[in-house]
């Protein structure tokens, strides 16, 4: 009884595994996605405050 029930779990994990498989090898890359968010942000008061404080936060980070 408890070898069919491994080879119900195996064939349950392969079946599951080759359908991963599927899905991670059909997996197309984004080409440049970074030029789809370049100038998303507006130029207003609000971002440039946002801009201020990260860059002050990272300087503050990388001196440690």
């Amino acid at each position: 009884m408890e070898a069919n029930s491994v080879e119900e779990r195996l064939t349950r994990i392969e079946r599951d595994f080759d359908e991963l498989k599927r899905q991670v090898l059909g997996l197309k890359p984004r080409n440049k996605a970074w030029r789809d968010t370049v100038g998303v942000i507006p130029d207003d008061e609000l971002s440039r405050s946002a801009e201020k404080l990260g860059r002050e936060w990272r300087e503050e980070a990388n001196k440690e």
